[in-house]
């Protein structure tokens, strides 16, 4: 080897030391990142504003507060509310995603009110009222709203059988878990959804740190299996259960409800490129909505502020349909 190319050599190998060295040490505080509540940017919780806008609408509008899934039992809150006579109607539920809050869903759920569906809104584990250290996307949260729902149908009568889901983006991971194994889920609207957990994480850390993907993937890597261990730690778990067995694309393929995939072609936060995988492990009937100009939900740019005539119609359309089938009492107040 000529002294030039042992330079090189030794260069190459000094780059790969200082490479892996910093995806190391990196990988624990990102670890963190994964699975903290907070999102990218800090949400806007307008809770009174959300409240008093149900108020305007509803009969009957409650916030209550119960036990999170046993593993982890903190105190959640969340917020029912009802044109009245709750038992007779179908409920939607709404899931936030990473970062989020109730009040994001205002608008869908004052228009969920006024086609006299009960709406049912938890500020997720870890989120705004709701108590908790971490998000889980679905390993807990799905215990957490097993236990929300038969609340809700002590306190306030809904009945438990005939549910909808309305899901934004980490909160549709969660609402995929919940909705595989619960067989009440008569309609479940995704949006701004990925399949690829290790993908998502490995975007999401490019956009936290600024880092381009390709140098991102040894720490992403270490970051996902520091922050599955801190889990299953803090949690007490077996080491063959915990976070490692969420899987939204498992969750899909046991999907048997009616589905309405949505996401826009511009969403820089959940690029369009981690929705196909997801789109295939879904029922071959689902329906598929990629809006154009649109973003991220719960952003300025989300499809329903893009194109609101159009998501509005989609929307009504679809839980209109699913959820006063045959058998099921229309919802009409």
């Amino acid at each position: 080897m000529t002294r030039l190319g042992s330079l090189a050599a030794a260069m190459t190998a000094g780059a790969g030391v200082v490479y892996l060295t910093g995806s190391y040490f990196a990988a624990t505080p990102l670890a963190d990142v994964l699975i903290s509540p907070s999102g990218l940017t800090p949400g806007d919780d307008q809770r009174q504003k959300f409240l008093a806008a149900l108020r305007e609408k509803a009969q009957s509008v409650s916030e209550f507060t119960h036990p999170g899934d046993k593993r982890d039992p903190v105190t959640l809150r969340a917020t029912f509310a009802t044109p009245g006579d709750p038992g007779h109607r179908p409920t939607i539920l709404f899931l936030h995603g990473k970062g989020g809050n109730a009040a994001e869903w205002q608008p869908d759920a004052l228009r969920a009110l006024a086609m006299g569906f009960n709406v049912l809104v938890p500020d997720l584990r870890g989120h705004s009222g709701s108590g908790g250290r971490f998000v889980t996307y679905g390993f807990l949260e799905n215990g957490d709203l097993e236990i929300e729902v038969r609340t809700a149908a002590e306190k306030f009568g809904l009945d438990p059988a005939r549910l909808g889901v309305h899901a934004c983006s980490a909160g549709s991971t969660i609402a995929l878990q919940f909705s595989a194994a619960n067989p009440n889920v008569r309609a479940l609207w995704l949006e701004s959804p990925w399949g690829d957990p290790k993908a998502m994480a490995r975007h999401y850390l490019h956009l936290t740190t600024g880092m381009p993907r390709w140098a991102l993937g040894l720490t992403t890597k270490w970051a996902m299996t520091r922050a599955v261990e801190r889990i299953r730690t803090e949690l007490h778990l077996e080491k063959d259960g915990g976070l490692d067995l969420v899987n939204p694309l498992e969750a899909a393929r046991k999907i048997r409800c009616p589905v309405a995939l949505t996401y826009g072609r511009k969403d820089q936060l959940v690029p369009p490129d981690l929705v196909p995988a997801l789109q295939a492990a879904l029922p071959r009937y689902t329906t598929v909505w990629e809006v154009g100009d649109a973003g991220h939900c719960h952003h300025a740019d989300e499809p329903e502020a893009v194109e609101r005539a159009e998501y509005e119609r989609r929307w009504r359309e679809f839980f209109g349909k699913n959820l006063t089938a045959a058998g099921n009492p229309s919802p009409a107040p």
